[in-house]
């Protein structure tokens, strides 16, 4: 028993020493992952930092200076920035044609200007391209110059500088790039480089010793095939001294945790069987269930059908269906099938915790049943979600049973509903009435002349060759001795004596006939109406819906300006203005939501006598905006004798600004010609303010004048048509006129007319 409990330690030893070996290893390989992810990620900080401080050399440039100014703010701005980042060594801008228009070289090595001024740009060629495509930014393929050997990439990104659009071609030091991202980092037990296409194009250390193991990562944003490859050296089989001693001395209480491992094995094997013969009772209750189950995970793969789910489906077995993934092979094609791919994607991504649906499943042999269907979450008690319960219910003969039922209530509706016209059986040899109901009787008499009547109506309207050649005909009469409309349906059926005879049914639609004259009208009525209201209903929702993010904006405005003079910035810089500027805008776009949720509710404006000066200046601000993007001219002359109107500013602001970029919209397209928008304001003879927009646009015909105040009518191809007549309302809400007519030349001229001060109303 001792030699061979000594060979069982010795043999647990040699078992327990390969084991921590192989830990060391998992060890080794897990601390190389590590490594290579932080140093990818410092990599990518830097180049991403660099990427953002590159877009600000354009972004911060003031937009009233010309472009030798900006040249010489962003030439010392490009100094600063290539003196703080060494990996940044020529900064290029490229006109339209490659040219090289200017050019700045950082003081650190390897910063010389590779390109002169005027010269055709000729590295970077595909990532020109792209940026030109897309409008991005975008990297180029690594390259070496011919005095520097250290491999470089250039940036390529759209500049827009005096409103003009350039490009900007940043030369990048990778080996710069690598040495701030894995500076104070570095361990010799670790080999570093940088691949792209697999191929090494640069390595940050060297050693002659034998590499074990390395691990590679994409480094972003740099463009695929960019990789980091860090590799780690070979240790040796023993990493510490003691370690064999420490193993040695657990050798000692190897064999009473072998005992204790065999224990705890019996109870594991007795805890396993207890399992199995639940997961066998539950797998046997749930193939008892009168309704399909099926188990998926939370992306939709099938885990688990119970034999029911297959019985419904016709299925022999559940193989083929493990593992598949939405849309299933049970689906119906079509409408139906991507109904359940919308309902599944929709409770999928959180919008429903639960669903149901009715469709038609197809079996493998192509035939059809009604089922039900319901999707329910499976959560853990720890509040887990595990995936998916797929309720599958055959409800073919519910649906069987409820269409006789339908058939056998339509049936005794007909019944029913005939009772309320006038039937009629009449021989068509001897015109004799042989049947006929109350409703009949109390219309025509105990006769067959009403019969006859209606029938000589109806060849009269369909013709005789016709009536006789139809076996069941319908359409509407008058008769003029009653002065009414029936709807008359007319078929030929077997008496109860084998005889062919004419069944006869009259319905009065008389009010029906009514009614319908008076729907045509009341229909567009109705329609201008619901369009209306649900305009309304949507306009104060995103009223309601902005409130919020425009409060955040104003409150973000008042704490950058608050911190601003904490940090000692002056108040005469321009930041102050900006910030002022925002939260200005945002309390006026607050206003304006104010003014549409009150416009809802139907309430007055809030009129203030306001400074036109101040007005115009508002408007004037905002409509810029939409001139230069058309490059379009807007400008305006104030009368001296004008002051003050009468008006809520915001509303009319509105206005005015919705008119001017309907000349400045009207006036595109012309060639030849720069659109033109003028707004004049002056007094009349009655003291009220005029405004007057103009523009030389190409008019509006006079058929559209009478309708261009409608809601919903426009003459654009993308108009809600909405923009005018609300205009008109807001005008009319402040007592005053809107008015359109023929611009002298080419154009249209919208003159409103608003009362200089408050009116006195009874």
């Amino acid at each position: 028993m001792t030699w061979i409990m000594l060979i069982c330690v010795i043999i647990g030893l040699l078992f327990i020493g390969r084991v921590i070996q192989s830990e060391d290893e998992k060890s080794q390989l897990s601390q190389l992952h590590q490594t290579t992810e932080l140093w990818a990620e410092s990599f990518s900080i830097r180049l991403n930092a660099d990427l953002d401080r590159l877009g600000q050399l354009n972004n911060s440039l003031p937009p009233n200076l010309g472009f030798a100014e900006n040249m010489a703010l962003i030439a010392q701005q490009a100094r600063e920035l290539m003196q703080q980042r060494a990996e940044i060594l020529e900064i290029n801008y490229l006109d339209s044609r490659n040219r090289v228009i200017s050019t700045f070289a950082s003081p650190h090595p390897f910063g010389n200007i590779t390109s002169t001024v005027g010269q055709q740009y000729r590295r970077s060629a595909n990532a020109i391209v792209r940026t030109k495509r897309t409008g991005s930014s975008s990297f180029s393929e690594p390259y070496s110059l011919p005095i520097e050997g250290s491999p470089f990439i250039d940036l390529v990104s759209p500049a827009l500088i005096g409103g003009e659009r350039y490009l900007q071609i940043s030369r990048l030091s990778i080996w710069s790039l690598l040495r701030q991202a894995t500076q104070n980092r570095q361990n010799s037990s670790f080999r570093i480089s940088i691949l792209y296409e697999d191929k090494p194009i640069i390595a940050a250390s060297t050693d002659s010793r034998r590499q074990s193991i390395s691990y590679k990562i994409p480094l972003e944003p740099l463009p695929a095939g960019f990789e980091l490859q860090v590799s780690s050296y070979a240790q040796g089989l023993i990493t510490q001294n003691t370690l064999f001693w420490v193993i040695s001395a657990l050798g000692i209480f190897l064999i009473v945790a072998l005992l204790g491992l065999i224990r705890f094995n019996w109870r594991q094997n007795s805890t396993e069987t207890a399992l199995r013969a639940e997961s066998a009772l539950r797998r046997t209750i749930a193939d008892s269930q009168l309704s399909g189950l099926q188990v998926t995970d939370r992306n939709g793969r099938i885990v688990y059908t119970n034999k029911t789910f297959t019985d419904l489906l016709g299925i022999g077995s559940n193989d083929h269906l493990i593992g598949q993934l939405p849309p299933y092979s049970y689906w119906p094609k079509g409408d139906a099938g991507f109904r359940l791919m919308e309902l599944f994607e929709t409770i999928r991504r959180g919008q429903m915790t639960t669903t149901s649906y009715e469709f038609h499943p197809m079996r493998p042999d192509g035939s059809t049943f009604s089922a039900y269907l319901h999707i329910s979450p499976m959560i853990t008690m720890e509040g887990t979600h595990l995936g998916w319960l797929w309720t599958l219910t055959d409800i073919s003969e519910i649906r069987q049973a409820q269409e006789r039922v339908t058939a056998a209530h339509e049936r005794f509706t007909r019944v029913l509903e005939s009772m309320q016209d006038a039937i009629s059986v009449v021989d068509p040899q001897s015109n004799v009435l042989l049947f006929s109901n109350s409703v009949y009787d109390s219309l025509f008499g105990d006769d067959s002349s009403g019969h006859l009547q209606a029938h000589m109506e109806l060849i009269n309207e369909k013709g005789e060759e016709k009536v006789k050649a139809a076996n069941d005909i319908s359409t509407d009469i008058y008769l003029e001795k009653l002065d009414r409309w029936f709807a008359l349906h007319e078929r030929t059926i077997t008496w109860t004596d084998r005889t062919e005879v004419r069944l006869q049914i009259l319905s009065d639609i008389t009010e029906r006939r009514k009614n319908e004259n008076l729907l045509v009208e009341q229909q567009a009525r109705s329609e201008l109406n619901s369009r209306l209201v649900t305009m309304g209903e949507m306009a104060s929702s995103l009223a309601h819906e902005l409130n919020q993010p425009l409060s955040a904006i104003s409150n973000y405005a008042y704490v950058v300006g608050s911190m601003m003079k904490a940090a000692g910035v002056p108040e005469e810089h321009e930041m102050f203005y900006s910030v002022s500027r925002i939260k200005a805008q945002a309390q006026r776009a607050a206003g304006i939501i104010q003014r549409i949720r009150a416009f809802t509710k139907r309430s007055e404006p809030k009129m203030e006598s306001i400074p036109v000066i101040n007005l115009v200046k508002e408007v004037m601000e905002l409509a810029n905006i939409q001139a230069r993007r058309h490059n379009a001219k807007v400008q305006y002359f104030i009368a001296p004798d004008v002051s003050n109107v009468w008006c809520d500013e915001i509303m009319i602001e509105q206005v005015l600004l919705n008119l001017i970029k309907n000349g400045i919209e009207a006036s595109l397209g012309i060639e030849g010609q720069k659109p033109e928008v003028s707004l004049t304001i002056y007094s009349d003879i009655n003291h009220h303010v005029v405004f007057e927009v103009a523009d030389n646009g190409c008019g509006i015909d006079d058929e559209h004048k009478a309708q261009l105040f409608d809601p919903f009518f426009t003459t654009k191809s993308t108009g809600m048509g909405m923009g005018l007549n609300i205009c008109r309302t807001i005008v009319e809400l402040h007592h005053g006129r809107l008015a359109i007519s023929d611009n002298i030349g080419r154009g249209t001229i919208f003159t409103l007319t608003l009362p200089s001060e408050k009116k006195e109303t009874g």
